[in-house]
């Protein structure tokens, strides 16, 4: 059986809570935009598309495992909204990341590498470190959008420590995408003190 899945960085609650305010309130102002809501916040480092389930929970999730051996823990600082492709016609609103962002990208590389030989389409669009919190559907003017994050000035939504990453399954609803975790990928760690763990990256099922 196939299934919808993708890989993705998990955004801490604090995060969560405060972009699912500004939401709430966009929502209310803007309704030409899908918002995202809270709970489902996340940056996709790969999209998979329909797969079939053994594969995806067998030999994919191998080779993630292997991609992601010996990574260390980075850190990001959520900040600052945007979009894409550009303001005058925008399709998706973001928000922004500062801090170990080359890390994250090496790690998108890494990714794409390992994951080559599967039947995954590949984005040719180079990954861009991005957070998505809505997408622009029925929207008849840029303007009010543009007002709404001119008004914001210089934000900040949180530290976003980046540790692992989850593999989650998709279902399509009228209400919206249901998220379920499926898997769960630990960096490296290391002991408190200077002796380096002997425990080596470990995947979690859920």
């Amino acid at each position: 059986m196939k299934i919808r899945s993708f890989l993705a960085l998990d955004m801490p609650n604090e995060v969560k809570q405060k972009l699912g305010r500004l939401i709430s309130d966009f929502a209310k102002k803007e309704q030409g935009v899908k918002w995202i809501a809270a709970e489902n916040l996340h940056v996709t480092m790969k999209f998979f598309g329909d797969v079939e389930e053994d594969l995806l929970l067998g030999d994919i999730s191998a080779a993630i495992k292997n991609a992601t051996d010996n990574l260390k823990p980075v850190t990001l600082e959520c900040t600052g909204l945007g979009v894409f492709p550009n303001w005058r016609y925008p399709k998706v609103i973001w928000a922004g990341f500062l801090g170990d962002v080359e890390p994250v990208l090496a790690m998108s590389d890494k990714l794409e590498t390992a994951l080559a030989g599967f039947p995954i389409k590949r984005d040719e669009r180079a990954f861009r470190l991005h957070l998505t919190i809505g997408r622009a559907k029925e929207l008849k003017s840029s303007g009010l959008l543009m007002q709404l994050i001119n008004d914001l000035g210089p934000i900040k939504f949180g530290t976003v420590p980046i540790n692992h990453f989850t593999l989650y399954k998709s279902v399509l609803t009228r209400e919206g995408s249901v998220y379920t975790a499926l898997k769960r990928f630990e960096f490296k760690r290391e002991e408190i003190g200077s002796r380096k763990s002997d425990i080596r990256h470990q995947t979690s099922d859920f």
